[in-house]
């Protein structure tokens, strides 16, 4: 479980609503994915996929599959961290392809597997609270 993120989304973001809250401790109790926006709408009890991004975007928070992939992302850090697992021994023990994994870090970080890996998990932390709080400071320039 991604604790440390928890505690700072929670002190961030103090009302948010329950249904919001569910979603996000889904996300890092499971260290990532906790299945399409289509499914997580469904068993919300939301009509769909767009109710969801729209909830998630009135709360101040990014999409769900940014959360997601923050969350991922984390998780891997702090493995390779406390066991010393290679990202490619990561990927193949949750069945992924070892190359959308590295693409995934790029991509949601802008820096490779080495640079993220050496920067740490408190650099993916402070990355993932910059990522929240440009979400918030999106939502509050719309009307």
């Amino acid at each position: 479980m991604l604790a440390e993120p928890l505690f700072v989304i929670r002190a961030g973001h103090p009302g948010m609503s329950l249904i919001t809250r569910a979603v996000v401790e889904a996300i890092l109790l499971s260290e990532g994915s906790i299945g399409s926006a289509r499914a997580v709408a469904r068993s919300l009890g939301l009509r769909n996929r767009f109710e969801l991004a729209r909830l998630l975007r009135r709360e101040r928070l990014p999409p769900l599959h940014r959360l997601a992939a923050w969350a991922t992302i984390l998780s891997w850090v702090s493995a390779a961290e406390r066991h010393g697992l290679s990202l490619c021994r990561q990927a193949f023990r949750s069945d992924r392809y070892p190359g959308a994994c590295y693409r995934l870090v790029k991509e949601v970080t802008r820096l490779r597997w080495g640079e993220v890996r050496a920067r740490g998990s408190a650099w993916v932390v402070s990355r993932l609270m910059e990522e929240l709080d440009d979400a918030a400071n999106e939502a509050a320039r719309r009307p």
